[in-house]
């Protein structure tokens, strides 16, 4: 892997983590692309480390303020939503990982994040954001939709934020719990991959200035995403990502 190809994974990385767009479908079909494949596991968590570093710093105010007020509550609703992503990688671990070996499945799971994404926009309740917080049971069904989404081309913020929005959930709460919920299920992955799928040797096949590259980048563009997002879920602009899935994932199963 050259510099610049780390700089491209971190920028994708950075752009797609956030964007309802899926950025481990994306890193699989950029990595199928740029020809990576010893160093893509160990590399793609450092990208995650990055991404993971950007919503700590965005979200402070709120991490903070639930230590501070020990809101018990919010933390409750983190671990119901958290639970079926844990439950989902412990007993499909086989079929998931052939997703990330299969372009072309990888694909179809975007077209899937386009549809995903109109329903959040324009399904039944959504729009109709009434609800000045979630519920435990708004938890676990999101949480539901975030273990779907560990099939790569599937969005786990589109799909979070969509069940959240479809729920009756304001914008700005659907969006700031996705994201709180995105911090225990970036660390586990990273716990995950880095004690079981990665070896010295794939660690140490690059240079060390390529991987921090990727993470600093990734790091960076995440810190700009964020608030773009957050003014799209509020001016209701979901479908204009649906499209853009529908159109990569069309083009991605046909060439």
């Amino acid at each position: 892997m050259t510099l610049v190809e780390a700089i491209i994974s971190g920028t994708v990385q950075g752009i797609t983590e956030f964007l309802p767009i899926s950025s481990s479908g994306h890193l699989v079909l950029l990595h199928r692309y740029l020809n990576i494949s010893e160093s893509g596991i160990f590399f793609d968590i450092c990208l995650h480390v990055g991404t993971l570093a950007a919503v700590l710093l965005y979200f402070s105010k709120e991490i903070l303020a639930i230590i501070r007020e020990r809101n018990t509550f919010r933390v409750l609703c983190i671990a119901v939503a958290t639970i079926p992503a844990i439950v989902a990688a412990f007993f499909f671990e086989g079929m998931i990982s052939s997703f990330f070996m299969d372009p072309k499945k990888v694909a179809l799971m975007l077209i899937v994040t386009g549809f995903v994404l109109f329903a959040g926009q324009f399904g039944l309740r959504a729009g109709r954001s009434e609800k000045k917080d979630l519920t435990v049971l708004d938890s676990l069904l999101i949480g539901i939709a975030q273990a779907f989404s560990l099939l790569p081309g599937l969005s786990r913020s589109g799909a979070t934020i969509s069940t959240g929005l479809v729920r009756g959930m304001k914008a700005e709460t659907a969006f700031t719990f996705s994201f709180l919920l995105a911090i225990p299920a970036i660390i586990g992955a990273v716990l995950y991959n880095g004690m079981k799928k990665i070896s010295r040797d794939a660690v140490l096949v690059d240079d060390p200035v390529n991987y921090i590259a990727g993470m600093v980048t990734a790091f960076v563009v995440g810190l700009i995403c964020l608030p773009l997002l957050l003014k799209v879920v509020k001016r209701k602009r979901l479908y204009i990502f649906g499209i853009y899935c529908l159109v990569l994932g069309i083009g991605g199963i046909f060439f």
